[in-house]
Protein backbone atom coordinates (compact mmCIF):
# COMPACT_ATOMS: atom_id res chain seq x y z
CA UNK A 1 0.00 0.00 0.00
CA UNK A 2 1.56 3.27 -1.11
CA UNK A 3 1.98 6.00 1.52
CA UNK A 4 0.07 8.48 -0.65
CA UNK A 5 -2.98 6.23 -0.98
CA UNK A 6 -4.31 6.71 2.57
CA UNK A 7 -5.69 9.70 4.46
CA UNK A 8 -2.65 10.78 6.47
CA UNK A 9 -1.29 13.39 4.07
CA UNK A 10 -4.72 14.96 3.32
CA UNK A 11 -5.49 15.19 7.03
CA UNK A 12 -2.15 16.84 7.77
CA UNK A 13 -2.82 19.29 4.94
CA UNK A 14 -6.08 20.23 6.69
CA UNK A 15 -4.14 21.01 9.85
CA UNK A 16 -4.54 17.77 11.78
CA UNK A 17 -1.41 16.94 13.78
CA UNK A 18 -0.58 13.29 14.55
CA UNK A 19 -0.01 12.92 18.30
CA UNK A 20 -0.17 9.15 18.87
CA UNK A 21 -1.12 5.89 17.27
CA UNK A 22 -3.57 3.23 18.36
CA UNK A 23 -1.89 0.49 20.37
CA UNK A 24 -2.99 -2.93 19.17
CA UNK A 25 -4.14 -5.13 22.03
CA UNK A 26 -3.44 -8.84 22.07
CA UNK A 27 -6.45 -11.11 22.43
CA UNK A 28 -5.17 -12.09 25.88
CA UNK A 29 -5.57 -8.43 26.95
CA UNK A 30 -9.20 -8.23 25.84
CA UNK A 31 -11.80 -9.67 28.20
CA UNK A 32 -14.61 -9.92 25.63
CA UNK A 33 -15.22 -8.85 22.08
CA UNK A 34 -17.82 -8.98 19.30
CA UNK A 35 -15.13 -9.77 16.73
CA UNK A 36 -14.13 -13.12 15.31
CA UNK A 37 -11.71 -14.10 12.58
CA UNK A 38 -12.06 -16.91 10.07
CA UNK A 39 -9.50 -19.70 10.09
CA UNK A 40 -11.40 -21.75 7.54
CA UNK A 41 -10.16 -24.36 5.02
CA UNK A 42 -7.38 -25.69 7.27
CA UNK A 43 -9.08 -29.08 7.04
CA UNK A 44 -8.23 -29.14 3.33
CA UNK A 45 -4.75 -27.63 3.72
CA UNK A 46 -5.46 -24.46 1.76
CA UNK A 47 -3.54 -22.67 4.53
CA UNK A 48 -1.27 -23.88 7.32
CA UNK A 49 -1.98 -22.86 10.91
CA UNK A 50 1.63 -23.58 11.85
CA UNK A 51 2.53 -20.49 9.78
CA UNK A 52 -0.55 -18.31 10.19
CA UNK A 53 -1.36 -19.12 13.82
CA UNK A 54 1.46 -17.01 15.32
CA UNK A 55 -0.31 -13.93 13.87
CA UNK A 56 -3.70 -14.77 15.41
CA UNK A 57 -3.58 -13.43 18.96
CA UNK A 58 -1.97 -10.13 17.99
CA UNK A 59 -4.96 -9.37 15.77
CA UNK A 60 -7.21 -8.93 18.81
CA UNK A 61 -10.18 -11.05 17.69
CA UNK A 62 -11.55 -13.27 20.44
CA UNK A 63 -13.15 -16.05 18.36
CA UNK A 64 -11.88 -18.19 15.49
CA UNK A 65 -14.12 -20.11 13.09
CA UNK A 66 -12.78 -23.27 11.50
CA UNK A 67 -13.96 -26.46 9.87
CA UNK A 68 -13.39 -29.62 11.89
CA UNK A 69 -12.77 -31.76 8.80
CA UNK A 70 -14.39 -35.19 9.10
CA UNK A 71 -12.41 -36.59 6.16
CA UNK A 72 -9.12 -35.33 7.58
CA UNK A 73 -9.94 -36.65 11.05
CA UNK A 74 -10.84 -40.08 9.64
CA UNK A 75 -8.30 -40.68 6.87
CA UNK A 76 -9.31 -44.35 6.53
CA UNK A 77 -13.09 -44.94 6.57
CA UNK A 78 -13.91 -46.88 9.71
CA UNK A 79 -10.36 -46.48 11.01
CA UNK A 80 -8.91 -44.60 13.97
CA UNK A 81 -9.43 -40.86 14.20
CA UNK A 82 -6.44 -38.56 13.76
CA UNK A 83 -6.92 -35.56 16.05
CA UNK A 84 -3.34 -34.30 16.09
CA UNK A 85 -3.80 -31.63 13.42
CA UNK A 86 -6.99 -30.29 15.04
CA UNK A 87 -5.55 -30.46 18.56
CA UNK A 88 -2.71 -28.19 17.45
CA UNK A 89 -5.15 -25.61 16.09
CA UNK A 90 -7.62 -25.68 19.00
CA UNK A 91 -4.88 -25.54 21.62
CA UNK A 92 -2.98 -22.94 19.60
CA UNK A 93 -6.04 -20.68 19.54
CA UNK A 94 -6.72 -21.10 23.26
CA UNK A 95 -3.11 -20.37 24.16
CA UNK A 96 -3.47 -16.99 22.46
CA UNK A 97 -6.71 -16.05 24.20
CA UNK A 98 -8.89 -16.92 21.20
CA UNK A 99 -11.91 -19.23 21.53
CA UNK A 100 -12.34 -21.55 18.54
CA UNK A 101 -15.76 -22.55 17.25
CA UNK A 102 -15.89 -25.69 15.16
CA UNK A 103 -17.98 -26.21 12.08
CA UNK A 104 -19.10 -29.80 11.53
CA UNK A 105 -18.63 -30.08 7.76
CA UNK A 106 -17.93 -31.28 5.08
CA UNK A 107 -18.55 -34.84 3.86
CA UNK A 108 -16.33 -37.89 3.35
CA UNK A 109 -15.80 -39.25 -0.20
CA UNK A 110 -14.47 -42.50 1.29
CA UNK A 111 -18.00 -43.53 2.24
CA UNK A 112 -20.61 -44.35 -0.42
CA UNK A 113 -23.00 -41.41 -0.39
CA UNK A 114 -20.67 -39.62 2.00
CA UNK A 115 -20.72 -36.27 0.18
CA UNK A 116 -17.73 -34.22 -0.88
CA UNK A 117 -15.14 -32.24 1.05
CA UNK A 118 -15.75 -28.98 -0.78
CA UNK A 119 -18.30 -26.20 -0.85
CA UNK A 120 -21.78 -27.23 -2.09
CA UNK A 121 -20.77 -30.87 -2.62
CA UNK A 122 -23.64 -32.25 -0.61
CA UNK A 123 -24.32 -33.66 2.83
CA UNK A 124 -23.88 -37.33 3.70
CA UNK A 125 -26.91 -39.16 2.31
CA UNK A 126 -26.51 -42.92 2.68
CA UNK A 127 -27.37 -44.67 5.97
CA UNK A 128 -23.77 -45.85 6.27
CA UNK A 129 -22.31 -42.37 5.75
CA UNK A 130 -24.82 -40.69 8.06
CA UNK A 131 -24.07 -43.18 10.83
CA UNK A 132 -20.33 -42.69 10.40
CA UNK A 133 -20.71 -38.91 10.33
CA UNK A 134 -22.79 -38.99 13.52
CA UNK A 135 -20.17 -41.18 15.26
CA UNK A 136 -17.41 -38.79 14.32
CA UNK A 137 -19.41 -35.71 15.40
CA UNK A 138 -20.06 -37.24 18.80
CA UNK A 139 -16.40 -38.21 19.21
CA UNK A 140 -15.39 -34.68 18.15
CA UNK A 141 -17.53 -33.00 20.80
CA UNK A 142 -16.49 -35.47 23.48
CA UNK A 143 -12.83 -34.78 22.71
CA UNK A 144 -13.11 -31.00 22.82
CA UNK A 145 -15.61 -30.70 25.66
CA UNK A 146 -14.23 -28.01 27.97
CA UNK A 147 -12.11 -26.51 25.21
CA UNK A 148 -14.75 -25.76 22.57
CA UNK A 149 -18.19 -24.42 23.45
CA UNK A 150 -19.77 -23.70 20.03
CA UNK A 151 -20.44 -26.01 17.07
CA UNK A 152 -21.83 -24.88 13.73
CA UNK A 153 -23.63 -27.48 11.63
CA UNK A 154 -22.68 -27.24 7.96
CA UNK A 155 -21.73 -24.30 5.77
CA UNK A 156 -23.98 -22.43 3.34
CA UNK A 157 -26.46 -25.26 2.69
CA UNK A 158 -28.48 -22.90 0.47
CA UNK A 159 -25.64 -22.39 -2.03
CA UNK A 160 -26.27 -23.59 -5.62
CA UNK A 161 -29.36 -25.56 -4.54
CA UNK A 162 -27.21 -28.54 -3.57
CA UNK A 163 -29.12 -29.25 -0.33
CA UNK A 164 -32.86 -28.78 0.14
CA UNK A 165 -34.12 -27.12 3.33
CA UNK A 166 -35.84 -30.39 4.22
CA UNK A 167 -32.64 -32.42 3.85
CA UNK A 168 -30.63 -29.87 5.80
CA UNK A 169 -33.16 -29.79 8.63
CA UNK A 170 -33.17 -33.57 8.96
CA UNK A 171 -29.37 -33.60 8.95
CA UNK A 172 -29.25 -30.80 11.50
CA UNK A 173 -31.56 -32.68 13.87
CA UNK A 174 -29.41 -35.82 13.62
CA UNK A 175 -26.08 -34.09 14.20
CA UNK A 176 -27.37 -31.64 16.81
CA UNK A 177 -28.60 -34.62 18.80
CA UNK A 178 -25.05 -35.99 18.84
CA UNK A 179 -23.67 -32.63 20.01
CA UNK A 180 -26.24 -32.38 22.80
CA UNK A 181 -25.57 -35.93 23.96
CA UNK A 182 -21.80 -35.40 24.05
CA UNK A 183 -21.91 -31.96 25.72
CA UNK A 184 -25.27 -30.71 27.01
CA UNK A 185 -23.74 -27.27 27.66
CA UNK A 186 -22.49 -26.81 24.09
CA UNK A 187 -24.04 -24.12 21.91
CA UNK A 188 -25.31 -25.28 18.53
CA UNK A 189 -25.20 -22.84 15.60
CA UNK A 190 -27.47 -23.31 12.62
CA UNK A 191 -27.70 -22.27 8.98
CA UNK A 192 -24.46 -20.43 8.10
CA UNK A 193 -26.82 -19.05 5.48
CA UNK A 194 -25.28 -17.88 2.23
CA UNK A 195 -27.99 -15.43 1.19
CA UNK A 196 -31.41 -17.04 0.70
CA UNK A 197 -33.84 -15.67 3.27
CA UNK A 198 -36.56 -18.12 2.20
CA UNK A 199 -34.22 -21.05 2.79
CA UNK A 200 -33.55 -19.92 6.35
CA UNK A 201 -37.24 -19.45 6.99
CA UNK A 202 -38.04 -22.93 5.65
CA UNK A 203 -35.41 -24.48 7.93
CA UNK A 204 -36.74 -22.71 11.00
CA UNK A 205 -40.32 -23.64 10.13
CA UNK A 206 -39.44 -27.32 9.70
CA UNK A 207 -37.35 -27.40 12.88
CA UNK A 208 -40.23 -25.85 14.83
CA UNK A 209 -42.74 -28.27 13.30
CA UNK A 210 -40.55 -31.16 14.41
CA UNK A 211 -40.67 -29.83 17.96
CA UNK A 212 -36.88 -29.39 18.06
CA UNK A 213 -36.47 -25.70 18.77
CA UNK A 214 -34.34 -26.82 21.71
CA UNK A 215 -31.55 -27.90 19.36
CA UNK A 216 -30.83 -24.40 18.05
CA UNK A 217 -28.87 -21.87 20.13
CA UNK A 218 -27.59 -19.39 17.54
CA UNK A 219 -28.02 -18.54 13.86
CA UNK A 220 -25.39 -17.26 11.43
CA UNK A 221 -25.61 -15.60 8.04
CA UNK A 222 -23.04 -14.66 5.38
CA UNK A 223 -22.78 -12.27 2.45
CA UNK A 224 -20.29 -10.67 0.06
CA UNK A 225 -21.74 -7.42 -1.36
CA UNK A 226 -19.58 -4.92 -3.20
CA UNK A 227 -21.01 -2.08 -1.10
CA UNK A 228 -20.17 -3.25 2.42
CA UNK A 229 -23.28 -1.85 4.14
CA UNK A 230 -25.58 -4.00 2.02
CA UNK A 231 -26.98 -7.33 3.21
CA UNK A 232 -26.75 -6.59 6.92
CA UNK A 233 -30.56 -6.64 6.97
CA UNK A 234 -30.48 -10.40 6.36
CA UNK A 235 -29.85 -10.61 10.08
CA UNK A 236 -33.07 -8.66 10.71
CA UNK A 237 -34.99 -11.06 8.48
CA UNK A 238 -33.66 -14.06 10.39
CA UNK A 239 -34.62 -12.42 13.69
CA UNK A 240 -38.14 -12.00 12.30
CA UNK A 241 -38.23 -15.62 11.13
CA UNK A 242 -37.17 -16.88 14.55
CA UNK A 243 -39.98 -14.93 16.19
CA UNK A 244 -42.52 -16.04 13.57
CA UNK A 245 -41.76 -19.69 14.26
CA UNK A 246 -41.84 -19.45 18.03
CA UNK A 247 -38.14 -19.51 18.85
CA UNK A 248 -36.80 -17.52 21.80
CA UNK A 249 -34.65 -14.45 21.12
CA UNK A 250 -31.54 -16.31 19.95
CA UNK A 251 -28.26 -14.64 19.02
CA UNK A 252 -27.98 -13.94 15.30
CA UNK A 253 -24.60 -12.95 13.95
CA UNK A 254 -22.51 -12.59 10.84
CA UNK A 255 -20.50 -15.77 10.47
CA UNK A 256 -18.45 -15.18 7.33
CA UNK A 257 -17.82 -12.14 5.18
CA UNK A 258 -14.78 -10.50 3.65
CA UNK A 259 -13.21 -9.07 0.53
CA UNK A 260 -10.13 -9.77 -1.61
CA UNK A 261 -7.06 -7.57 -1.74
CA UNK A 262 -6.63 -7.98 -5.49
CA UNK A 263 -8.84 -8.74 -8.48
CA UNK A 264 -9.96 -12.34 -8.80
CA UNK A 265 -11.76 -14.09 -11.67
CA UNK A 266 -13.59 -16.68 -9.56
CA UNK A 267 -15.33 -16.68 -6.21
CA UNK A 268 -17.11 -13.98 -4.27
CA UNK A 269 -16.57 -10.38 -5.46
CA UNK A 270 -14.87 -11.56 -8.65
CA UNK A 271 -14.10 -9.43 -11.71
CA UNK A 272 -13.91 -6.23 -9.64
CA UNK A 273 -10.75 -4.15 -9.15
CA UNK A 274 -9.29 -4.49 -5.66
CA UNK A 275 -6.12 -3.53 -3.86
CA UNK A 276 -4.92 -3.46 -0.28
CA UNK A 277 -6.35 -0.02 0.41
CA UNK A 278 -9.85 -0.93 -0.83
CA UNK A 279 -9.67 -4.28 1.00
CA UNK A 280 -8.88 -2.61 4.32
CA UNK A 281 -11.55 0.06 3.90
CA UNK A 282 -14.22 -2.48 2.87
CA UNK A 283 -13.48 -4.73 5.84
CA UNK A 284 -13.59 -1.85 8.31
CA UNK A 285 -16.88 -0.50 6.97
CA UNK A 286 -18.36 -4.01 6.92
CA UNK A 287 -17.41 -4.60 10.55
CA UNK A 288 -18.81 -1.28 11.73
CA UNK A 289 -22.05 -1.65 9.76
CA UNK A 290 -22.73 -4.97 11.48
CA UNK A 291 -21.84 -3.69 14.94
CA UNK A 292 -24.05 -0.62 14.50
CA UNK A 293 -26.90 -2.98 13.58
CA UNK A 294 -26.28 -5.02 16.74
CA UNK A 295 -24.62 -8.07 15.17
CA UNK A 296 -21.36 -9.73 16.17
CA UNK A 297 -19.19 -10.62 13.20
CA UNK A 298 -16.52 -13.03 12.01
CA UNK A 299 -14.24 -11.57 9.35
CA UNK A 300 -13.18 -13.84 6.47
CA UNK A 301 -10.35 -14.47 6.98
CA UNK A 302 -6.95 -14.63 8.73
CA UNK A 303 -4.88 -15.63 5.71
CA UNK A 304 -5.05 -16.11 1.98
CA UNK A 305 -5.80 -19.65 0.81
CA UNK A 306 -4.37 -21.76 -2.00
CA UNK A 307 -7.27 -23.80 -3.33
CA UNK A 308 -6.72 -27.15 -5.02
CA UNK A 309 -9.39 -29.07 -6.93
CA UNK A 310 -8.16 -32.40 -5.57
CA UNK A 311 -9.06 -31.10 -2.12
CA UNK A 312 -12.61 -30.19 -3.00
CA UNK A 313 -12.20 -26.65 -4.33
CA UNK A 314 -14.31 -25.26 -7.14
CA UNK A 315 -11.17 -23.78 -8.71
CA UNK A 316 -7.40 -23.87 -8.45
CA UNK A 317 -5.29 -21.05 -7.12
CA UNK A 318 -4.99 -18.35 -4.52
CA UNK A 319 -7.97 -16.74 -2.84
CA UNK A 320 -6.59 -13.39 -1.60
CA UNK A 321 -9.25 -12.61 1.01
CA UNK A 322 -6.83 -13.01 3.91
CA UNK A 323 -5.39 -10.41 6.23
CA UNK A 324 -2.09 -12.23 5.77
CA UNK A 325 -0.50 -12.65 2.35
CA UNK A 326 0.81 -16.19 2.01
CA UNK A 327 3.13 -17.78 -0.52
CA UNK A 328 2.46 -20.97 -2.53
CA UNK A 329 4.33 -22.96 0.14
CA UNK A 330 1.77 -21.53 2.65
CA UNK A 331 4.35 -19.51 4.59
CA UNK A 332 3.41 -15.93 5.49
CA UNK A 333 4.83 -13.23 3.23
CA UNK A 334 3.52 -10.18 5.11
CA UNK A 335 0.62 -8.66 7.01
CA UNK A 336 -1.67 -6.68 4.70
CA UNK A 337 -3.12 -3.24 5.33
CA UNK A 338 -6.39 -4.95 6.30
CA UNK A 339 -4.62 -6.77 9.14
CA UNK A 340 -3.54 -3.49 10.71
CA UNK A 341 -6.94 -1.88 10.12
CA UNK A 342 -8.62 -4.81 11.89
CA UNK A 343 -6.12 -4.56 14.75
CA UNK A 344 -6.97 -0.89 15.17
CA UNK A 345 -10.71 -1.47 15.16
CA UNK A 346 -10.61 -4.53 17.43
CA UNK A 347 -8.40 -2.70 19.94
CA UNK A 348 -10.90 0.17 20.24
CA UNK A 349 -14.33 -1.49 20.09
CA UNK A 350 -14.43 -4.49 22.39
CA UNK A 351 -17.04 -6.09 24.62
CA UNK A 352 -17.28 -2.94 26.75
CA UNK A 353 -19.45 -1.55 23.93
CA UNK A 354 -22.74 -3.50 24.09
CA UNK A 355 -24.10 -5.00 20.90
CA UNK A 356 -27.31 -3.12 20.17
CA UNK A 357 -28.80 -1.31 17.23
CA UNK A 358 -27.56 2.27 17.09
CA UNK A 359 -29.59 5.16 15.72
CA UNK A 360 -28.11 7.35 13.03
CA UNK A 361 -26.19 10.19 14.61
CA UNK A 362 -27.42 13.67 13.55
CA UNK A 363 -25.35 14.85 10.59
CA UNK A 364 -25.39 17.29 7.69
CA UNK A 365 -23.62 15.97 4.62
CA UNK A 366 -23.73 16.47 0.87
CA UNK A 367 -23.11 12.74 0.33
CA UNK A 368 -24.74 9.63 1.85
CA UNK A 369 -23.15 9.09 5.23
CA UNK A 370 -23.20 6.49 8.00
CA UNK A 371 -22.62 8.04 11.43
CA UNK A 372 -23.13 6.33 14.78
CA UNK A 373 -22.20 7.11 18.37
CA UNK A 374 -21.01 4.23 20.56
CA UNK A 375 -21.28 4.20 24.36
CA UNK A 376 -19.49 1.89 26.76
CA UNK A 377 -21.67 0.18 29.35
CA UNK A 378 -20.11 2.08 32.24
CA UNK A 379 -20.30 5.53 30.63
CA UNK A 380 -23.13 8.01 31.00
CA UNK A 381 -22.83 9.30 27.43
CA UNK A 382 -21.34 8.16 24.12
CA UNK A 383 -17.60 8.65 23.88
CA UNK A 384 -16.93 7.37 20.35
CA UNK A 385 -18.41 8.76 17.12
CA UNK A 386 -17.60 7.01 13.83
CA UNK A 387 -18.64 8.06 10.33
CA UNK A 388 -17.92 7.18 6.72
CA UNK A 389 -19.30 7.80 3.24
CA UNK A 390 -21.61 5.13 1.85
CA UNK A 391 -22.49 6.29 -1.66
CA UNK A 392 -20.23 3.67 -3.27
CA UNK A 393 -17.73 0.93 -2.45
CA UNK A 394 -14.33 2.11 -1.22
CA UNK A 395 -11.99 3.38 -3.90
CA UNK A 396 -8.58 2.03 -4.85
CA UNK A 397 -6.98 5.34 -3.86
CA UNK A 398 -8.26 7.56 -1.10
CA UNK A 399 -10.75 10.08 -2.47
CA UNK A 400 -10.77 13.77 -1.65
CA UNK A 401 -12.06 14.47 1.84
CA UNK A 402 -15.51 16.04 2.00
CA UNK A 403 -16.72 18.27 4.87
CA UNK A 404 -19.57 17.10 7.10
CA UNK A 405 -21.25 18.54 10.18
CA UNK A 406 -21.93 16.20 13.10
CA UNK A 407 -23.76 16.77 16.35
CA UNK A 408 -21.03 17.25 19.00
CA UNK A 409 -20.36 14.76 21.76
CA UNK A 410 -19.57 16.11 25.25
CA UNK A 411 -15.88 15.18 25.17
CA UNK A 412 -13.18 16.81 27.30
CA UNK A 413 -10.22 16.02 25.04
CA UNK A 414 -11.49 14.90 21.64
CA UNK A 415 -9.10 13.46 19.08
CA UNK A 416 -9.58 12.28 15.50
CA UNK A 417 -8.88 8.61 14.72
CA UNK A 418 -8.10 7.13 11.30
CA UNK A 419 -8.73 3.38 11.55
CA UNK A 420 -6.74 2.49 8.41
CA UNK A 421 -3.48 4.11 9.48
CA UNK A 422 -4.12 3.80 13.21
CA UNK A 423 -3.02 7.40 13.71
CA UNK A 424 -4.61 9.71 16.26
CA UNK A 425 -4.74 13.46 15.50
CA UNK A 426 -5.34 16.66 17.42
CA UNK A 427 -7.87 18.96 15.82
CA UNK A 428 -6.50 21.84 13.71
CA UNK A 429 -5.27 24.87 15.60
CA UNK A 430 -7.52 27.10 13.51
CA UNK A 431 -10.41 25.87 15.68
CA UNK A 432 -8.66 26.66 18.98
CA UNK A 433 -10.52 29.98 19.49
CA UNK A 434 -13.90 28.30 18.79
CA UNK A 435 -13.56 24.51 19.30
CA UNK A 436 -17.30 23.91 18.92
CA UNK A 437 -17.03 25.04 15.29
CA UNK A 438 -14.80 22.04 14.56
CA UNK A 439 -17.78 19.68 14.70
CA UNK A 440 -19.30 21.50 11.72
CA UNK A 441 -16.15 21.06 9.61
CA UNK A 442 -15.16 17.43 10.05
CA UNK A 443 -13.60 15.49 7.15
CA UNK A 444 -15.35 12.45 5.69
CA UNK A 445 -13.90 9.68 3.52
CA UNK A 446 -14.95 6.33 2.09
CA UNK A 447 -13.18 4.70 5.05
CA UNK A 448 -14.19 5.25 8.68
CA UNK A 449 -12.93 8.15 10.75
CA UNK A 450 -13.80 8.70 14.39
CA UNK A 451 -13.76 11.24 17.18
CA UNK A 452 -13.13 9.84 20.63
CA UNK A 453 -12.14 10.85 24.12
CA UNK A 454 -8.37 10.60 24.09
CA UNK A 455 -8.21 8.91 27.50
CA UNK A 456 -10.56 6.13 26.32
CA UNK A 457 -8.22 4.93 23.57
CA UNK A 458 -5.34 2.44 23.82
CA UNK A 459 -2.46 4.61 22.63
CA UNK A 460 1.21 4.26 21.78
CA UNK A 461 3.67 7.05 20.97
CA UNK A 462 4.55 7.99 17.43
CA UNK A 463 7.81 6.33 16.48
CA UNK A 464 8.40 7.66 12.99
CA UNK A 465 7.08 10.03 10.35
CA UNK A 466 3.53 8.82 9.64
CA UNK A 467 3.61 10.28 6.12
CA UNK A 468 6.15 7.72 4.97
CA UNK A 469 5.05 4.66 6.95
CA UNK A 470 3.63 1.99 4.60
CA UNK A 471 0.62 0.43 6.30
CA UNK A 472 1.39 -3.10 5.08
CA UNK A 473 4.97 -3.31 6.32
Amino acid sequence: MKPDSDLVAPLITLGYRPVARLRPRHAREIASSPWGIGCETLDRDYADFAHTGPHLGALGAKRARLQAGWAKCEPVPGGAYDWAWLDAIVDGCLAQGVRPWLQISYGHPGYPGGGGIGLAQGIPASPEALAANARWARALVERYRGRVTHYELWNEPDLFGAITPEAYTDYFILLAGQVRAADPAAKIIGLALCHQEAYGDAFLARLAAAGRRDLLDEVTFHGYPHIPEQGVDLGDKLVASLARHGFPALPVHQGETGAPSEKVVVGALKDIPWNERKHAAWNTRRCLAHHAAGYAMSLFQLSDMYYTARSGALFEGRNPKGLLCIRPDLTVAFRKAAYFAAQHLFSVIDGAYPLRRLPAHPARSAVPLAAHAWKREQDAAPGLLVWWRTEAPPELLAPALTPVALEPLPLREPVLVDFLSGLVFERPEVFAPAPAAWWAHLPAADSPLAVAERSSLPLAPLDRDPQIKPLSE
